[in-house]
């Protein structure tokens, strides 16, 4: 194995790193995801500023792992976990999007399931290079909170943070995909209503699906 593909796993986490690509295999949350963000932030560091690459057209790629020489680095984010923490999900994306800013590729990859925190991850891979497995699903819902509340003041906070927090929810959502608000808060409502590829691929929260017989199919003109 390279140094380059060498994997960064000392905590024992099912979420991990190989080289540039990033393993989401496990419940996102702090613990989990602690020494995760921290190789993260390393890998980003060394991405070079102001370096200019070959532009890449992504309608004129047949396969989305066979990308022309000297285009911008890539960075994969293989992804089967039921989500977790929307905190440290914004860590995350928020160091990615510093990669983006270097011009790397945010290539993402849903192998099984993008719940929750892992579907936000998911959708905002770079245009064009979002993949999903045949068989894989993505589920959009409310999620959970807590909090340990006990005056009307801190009831009535807390009910505007919350408010706060979904707002922040919906917008990579509307940003991303071809979702609409009122198609957001039905599949929320449903709760555990995972979608199928087939239904990610006309949403626009993906690009291209992974059949069962290793072919790539992309998504057309018309679904977009």
């Amino acid at each position: 194995m390279s140094d380059a593909a060498k994997i960064i796993n000392n905590s024992k986490s099912a979420n991990y790193i190989a080289g540039r690509t990033i393993f989401i295999l496990d419940h996102i949350d702090t613990e989990s995801c602690a020494e995760l963000i921290g190789n993260i932030s390393n890998m980003v560091n060394d991405l070079p500023w102001g370096h200019t690459y070959a532009s890449i057209n992504s309608d004129t790629i047949v396969n989305p792992y066979n990308l022309p020489k000297n285009t911008p680095p890539v960075i994969d984010i293989n992804i089967d976990s039921t989500g977790g923490s929307l905190p440290v999900t914004k860590s995350i994306m928020a160091l990615l999007n510093i990669a983006r800013t270097k011009g790397a590729i945010i290539r993402t990859f849903v192998m099984g399931d993008a719940s929750s925190c892992a579907s936000l991850i998911a959708i905002q891979g770079t245009p064009g290079f979002r993949i999903m497995y045949e068989q894989a699903y993505n589920l959009i819902h409310y999620g959970r909170s807590t909090y340990s509340v006990n005056k009307p003041t801190e009831i009535d906070k807390a009910a505007k943070f919350e408010k706060e927090m979904r707002a922040n929810f919906y917008e990579p959502y509307l940003k991303y995909t071809n979702l609409t608000k009122s198609e957001l808060l039905k599949y929320q409502r449903a709760e555990y209503s995972q979608l199928s590829a087939d239904v990610c691929m006309k949403k626009n929260m993906c690009d291209w699906i992974l059949t069962n017989d290793g072919l790539f199919i992309k998504r057309n003109e018309k679904q977009r």
